[in-house]
C-alpha cells in the first residue's frame, strides 16, 4: 500500500513538472486548419524561428471532417474578446466551429448554428471576425451565422442571415462597420452588409463583379475592398470603394491582360502590413504575385512573381496571410495543399517582391482535404 502511494505521488510529480504548450507573447506563429479525410479535425501551430517554421502543437478541434469548398475561404481566424485573443477553427465534419483561448490554447468548446450547414465533401465554411463578433458563412445553406465572442472565448449565436449564394470569401472592415463577401467563380457577384447592434446584418447588394471575385482583403482605413479573380486567367484585381453607409461604390479592375504578370488565377489576396503591397495566390500556376498598391490615386502595379518551390506537387493554394516581425511587411505564410499539410514561408523584400526561404515548405504532419492559414499575432488591421 505504501509503495503504491509513493508510486502514485511520483507520477503526479512528473505530470506537474511537464511543460504545457502556451504561445509566447513575443513570438510569431502560423496556424493551419487540418481537415483530413477520415480522422479527427485539428489545427497545427508552427513557431517562426529565424527562417524556419517549427511545429509546436497539434490541437484536436472536433469530429472527423471531409470538407472542401472554395480555395479562398478562411477556415481559421484569430479574434478577441477585449484583450483576450481567441482562435477559431472550422470543423467541416460537423458544421461547427472550435474555439480556443490564446495564448494558453485552452479549448472553450465547439459551437453550431442550427440553421447553417457547411459540411460534406466539396463544401465548407468560412470565417471572419472583428471586435467581439465572429461571422460564419455556411456553403450548403448559403447563410451567415453571427456569434458573439464571450468570456473565455465562448460563443453565443446572435442571429442567422441569408446570403445570395454560397460565400467564397469574406472579410470585416477594420472599423467593424461592414462585412464584405465575394460569391466566386460562376456567380460574378459581390456583396456587403452593415453590421448593427449585436452583429445584426443589413444587406446592401448584391453587386455585379467583372469576373469571379472571391478572396477579399480590406484596406486599413476601411475605404477599399480588394478582390482576387478566380476565373483562371492572368492576374486580375478588382477594387471596390466602400461607402460610409456600408454599401459598395465604384469598381476598378486592374490586370487580366498580362499587365500584372503571367500568374494564372487570382484566388486569394492579402495586403501587406504597411499597406503598400498586395499579394495574390496564383492557384493554377502555383505562384505568388507581388503588386504595388496605392489608394490616392488608386493604382495597382506589377512588382514580381515567385514560383513556389513545391509547385510541381501542389494541387492548390488554400490561402495566404502576411506576418510582420519587422512591422514593414516581414513575411508571408502560404497554405499549400498536395494531400499533406504544407506551409510555405516567403520573405518580403523592401521593394515588395518575395523570395521563398530555403527550407520551405514546412510539413505539419497531418494530411489535409483543404488547408488555410492564419497568423498569430494577427496583422493590425
Amino acid at each position: 500500500m505504501k509503495r503504491t502511494l509513493l508510486f502514485a505521488l511520483a507520477i503526479l510529480s512528473i505530470v506537474a513538472i511537464l511543460p504545457t504548450c502556451t504561445l509566447a507573447q513575443s513570438g510569431y506563429y502560423a496556424i493551419t486548419n487540418n481537415d483530413p479525410p477520415g480522422v479527427t479535425n485539428s489545427a497545427t501551430i508552427f513557431k517562426l524561428q529565424g527562417k524556419d517554421l517549427n511545429v509546436v502543437k497539434n490541437l484536436s478541434s472536433g469530429t472527423n471532417g471531409n470538407g472542401g469548398g472554395a480555395f479562398d475561404l478562411p477556415r481559421i481566424v484569430v479574434g478577441k474578446n477585449g484583450s483576450t485573443q481567441c482562435l477559431f477553427v472550422v470543423d467541416a465534419g460537423n458544421s461547427d466551429v472550435a474555439s480556443f483561448q490564446l495564448p494558453s490554447l485552452t479549448k472553450a468548446g465547439n459551437y453550431t448554428d442550427p440553421n447553417g450547414i457547411g459540411s460534406g465533401f466539396g463544401n465548407s465554411m468560412g470565417l471572419a471576425t472583428r471586435g467581439n463578433l465572429l461571422f460564419v458563412a455556411y456553403s450548403v445553406t448559403a447563410n451567415i451565422g453571427v456569434f458573439q465572442i464571450g468570456s473565455g472565448c465562448k460563443l453565443s449565436l446572435q442571429g442567422t442571415y441569408n446570403a445570395v449564394t454560397s460565400v467564397a470569401g469574406l472579410k470585416v472592415t477594420p472599423d467593424g462597420k461592414t462585412l464584405v463577401v465575394g460569391y466566386g467563380y460562376g456567380e460574378n457577384l459581390v456583396d456587403s452588409f452593415s453590421i448593427g447592434q449585436n452583429g445584426a446584418l443589413t444587406e446592401h447588394g448584391p453587386y455585379p463583379s467583372l469576373n469571379g471575385a472571391a478572396g477579399v482583403d480590406i484596406t486599413k482605413d476601411s475605404k477599399f475592398a480588394v478582390f482576387g479573380d478566380a476565373t483562371g486567367g492572368s492576374t486580375q484585381i478588382e477594387v471596390y470603394s466602400i461607402n460610409s453607409d456600408g454599401s459598395l461604390g465604384k469598381v476598378t479592375s486592374f490586370g487580366g491582360d498580362g499587365s500584372l504578370g503571367t500568374g494564372q488565377d487570382s484566388s486569394s489576396v492579402a495586403i501587406s502590413p504597411n499597406g503598400k503591397f498586395i499579394y495574390v495566390a496564383n492557384n493554377l500556376s502555383k505562384q505568388v504575385t507581388s503588386l504595388g498598391f496605392s489608394e490616392s490615386p488608386l493604382n495597382v502595379s506589377y512588382v514580381g512573381i515567385t514560383t513556389l518551390q513545391d509547385g510541381g506537387q501542389i494541387t492548390s493554394i488554400g490561402g495566404l496571410t502576411t506576418v510582420s516581425p519587422s512591422g514593414n511587411g516581414g513575411g508571408l505564410y502560404v497554405a499549400e495543399f498536395d494531400g499533406d499539410g504544407l506551409v510555405g514561408l516567403l520573405q518580403i523584400n523592401a521593394n515588395g517582391s518575395t523570395k521563398e526561404v530555403p527550407d520551405s515548405p514546412f510539413d505539419n504532419g497531418v494530411s489535409s482535404s483543404l488547408l488555410s492559414v492564419a497568423a498569430y499575432p494577427p496583422r493590425g488591421f
